[in-house]
Order: structure tokens, then C-alpha cells, then sequence
């Protein structure tokens, strides 16, 4: 009686599973399309369309992209230059973010180019030529650009340059000067660690808080001096505070007009993130909702160089659909719903997240890398 009431357990949750992977399978075939790209660098097709018509509906627009590609700036660049935003919002720090549009409003081609060349990795993601041509772009059609990260351990250098232009105190200047030598040298011994993390960047940030400096000044120390300590001690819920915290600053300059986010996909779902944490999208989504406003989400994913499909395992059941070398749109809120009615369960509490805290799911056949300016990263 037992091994028969095993086996029929057994059968039930086989018949179970099967039926809910194709309940999810069925789902997915009515609810994607397709786009490619065109010659007007743009796209054409069903799926371009759907994701224009989409945008445009919602107040904030937040991609959730993988980082260093130069399929998502072409994205980016597509979706900015035919419909219009107010702010672009993005995963690096203000004060860099300040400097590098400052940098494009007002040096000659020449002379940027040397700045990106003398930047390199200061420059963080935009060290990425793509990258920076996007932000560029974004620039040039003046839209409102903040920065909301902490500062990059490779931007001391380019930060500390900017703070010797601002700074009306004369032994600050000599320190900045000092401490931009002393990284530059510490670079140049290939160490294992970074200049932020050494002895003479503790002194020299004594040294400064002893002085008499601007409010300007200090906020950027003090954003360095948090950014060392998030990168030495790892403190990821701390990291995610600090971003929510600026966004929410420039909220008055933002919530009643049409942004544009972009970051990494772990920080866009609009429930709990993939790294089971409430981040910035669900702030986001939260506070459009409570302006009676929408906000739309979107995951790109993509097979990178040297990946085959086995290594997006988790996403083979949207990879089913894909036959050609087509971009894919799937709209991810039919999954949500069969899952909030409970006709549908998702084992993966990854995909799970992934479902409920996106609206649509772009597919790239083929995503490249993009090629960086300037000096690497030591």
C-alpha cells in the first residue's frame, strides 16, 4: 500500500511539473515579438514598436541592463533619440557624472579626447566608447543627467583634480596635489590593493578635516570616505541606502517628469531585488504609484562572447522561442499574473523575482564587448 501510494505521490508531482512548465511555455509563446536592428540607428518591427508604445506611456523608464556591452548603449541611444526624457538617471557618482558633462560642454573634440585618454577607468562605465557616446548624446539633446553611486576607487584621482579647481583653501590645494601623486605612484607599482585603502590616504583625510573648507568640499569627502568603507567592508544594504539616498535628494527635480534609470539588472525589479534586497527600482516604482503615475521596467539579457545557450540556463524557457537572430520582446506581466492567481509556480526564486519585477524581457542574440579609452585599471 505504501510503495503504491509513493508512486502515485510521484506521479502527481511529475504530471504537476510538467503542466506548470507548459502553462509558463504556452504563456510565453502569446506574449513576446520581435525587433531588429535598422540603418538609422534604431530598430523596426512588432517588438520595437510594443516597447516605444510602452515607454511612452510611463513616467519613469528603468533598464536593468548587463553592464560593458554595446548592444544596450545602442538600445539606450534608440529609445533617447526618438522619444523625448526630461532626466537620465545613472550607476555612476554625481561628482563624476558633474565633471564629465562639464568636460563635453565645454572642451574642444581634441581636447576630450585627452581627457578620456588621460581618465581611462576614473571615468568608470564611461571609460566604454559606446558608453560614453551615449552619454555624450544624452548630453548634447540636454537632458538633466544625475548620478546616484558610490564613487569609483578609480575616480580619487580625477575627483581630488576637480577638488584643487573648486577649493579656495591653499593647504587643501597642496594636499589634493599631493594625494593625486601619491595615487598615481601607488598605480604604478601594481599593487594588490588600492590608494583609498592605504595608510597615506588616512593621514592625508585627517590632515583636510582639520581645515577650514567649503560645504562643497566636504560633502565630497565625505562621499569618498563612505565609498572606502562600503568597498572595504563589502556592506551591499549600506551601498544601496546611499544610492536611494541620492535619488531621493533630487526628487523634486525628478517625480513629476519623464526619467529615464539605467543601471544593472540587480537594482531595476520593482519588488525585491535578485540580490534580496529593496532596491533602487522599487523605490522608484513606489514613489511614481504615489504620484498616480507609472513606471515601466525592462531586463535585457543576452548571450556574450564565448557563452552558448546552456549558459542562461535559467532563462531557457523564454530561449525556447528564439529562432533567429532577431532581438526579443517578452512581456513578463501575463507570467506575473498566472502567478498571482496562483495557476502558475516558479521553482526559481530567482525568476520568480526576475517575473514580478519586470514588465519585459529583451533577449539579445549576441551581445559584444565594448572597447575602452584611455589607461586600465591597475
Amino acid at each position: 500500500m505504501k510503495k503504491t501510494n509513493l508512486l502515485i505521490l510521484t506521479l502527481f508531482i511529475a504530471n504537476f511539473s510538467y503542466a506548470q512548465i507548459t502553462l509558463m511555455d504556452s504563456i510565453i509563446q502569446k506574449n513576446y515579438s520581435t525587433f531588429k536592428k535598422n540603418n538609422n540607428n534604431t530598430f523596426e518591427g512588432k517588438g520595437w514598436n510594443t516597447l516605444q508604445d510602452e515607454i511612452i506611456k510611463n513616467n519613469s523608464v528603468l533598464l536593468g541592463e548587463s553592464h560593458f556591452t554595446n548592444e544596450v548603449p545602442y538600445f539606450t541611444n534608440a529609445i533617447v533619440n526618438n522619444i523625448k526624457f526630461d532626466n537620465y538617471i545613472l550607476e555612476i557618482d554625481p561628482y563624476t557624472t558633474n565633471t564629465i558633462t562639464k568636460k563635453i560642454k565645454s572642451l574642444s573634440p581634441t581636447e576630450l579626447d585627452k581627457f578620456r585618454d588621460e581618465s581611462g577607468s576614473a571615468l568608470s562605465f564611461l571609460k566604454g566608447e559606446t558608453e560614453f557616446d551615449l552619454f555624450k548624446n544624452i548630453v548634447d539633446q540636454n537632458i538633466n543627467i544625475y548620478g546616484a553611486e558610490q564613487i569609483s576607487l578609480f575616480s580619487d584621482q580625477l575627483l581630488f583634480s576637480e577638488l584643487i579647481k573648486q577649493s579656495k583653501n591653499t593647504k587643501a590645494k597642496e594636499i589634493y596635489k599631493q594625494m593625486i601623486a601619491n595615487s598615481a605612484a601607488y598605480d604604478t607599482k601594481n599593487n594588490s590593493t588600492f590608494y583609498l585603502f592605504s595608510d597615506d590616504f588616512v593621514a592625508k583625510m585627517s590632515a583636510l578635516s582639520t581645515l577650514n573648507l567649503s560645504a562643497n568640499e566636504k560633502e565630497q569627502l565625505a562621499a569618498l570616505q563612505l565609498s572606502k568603507e562600503l568597498y572595504l567592508n563589502r556592506i551591499h544594504g549600506l551601498r544601496i541606502q546611499y544610492i536611494k539616498h541620492l535619488v531621493i535628494e533630487k526628487l523634486p527635480e525628478w517625480k513629476n517628469k519623464k526619467n529615464l534609470f539605467k543601471y544593472g539588472a540587480n537594482h531595476m525589479p520593482k519588488g525585491e531585488s535578485l540580490m534580496e534586497i529593496f532596491d533602487l527600482g522599487n523605490l522608484v516604482a513606489n514613489i511614481e504609484e504615489a504620484n498616480y503615475r507609472k513606471s515601466l521596467h525592462i531586463m535585457i539579457i543576452g548571450k556574450e562572447e564565448g557563452e552558448t545557450l546552456a549558459d542562461l540556463d535559467q532563462y531557457k524557457a523564454f530561449l525556447t522561442v528564439v529562432k533567429d537572430d532577431n532581438w526579443y520582446a517578452f512581456d513578463l506581466r501575463p507570467l506575473k499574473q498566472a502567478i498571482s492567481k496562483k495557476k502558475l509556480k516558479v521553482e526559481d526564486l530567482t525568476l520568480e523575482r526576475i517575473i514580478k519585477g519586470y514588465d519585459y524581457l529583451v533577449y539579445i542574440p549576441t551581445l559584444t564587448k565594448a572597447q575602452n579609452r584611455g589607461k586600465k585599471d591597475h
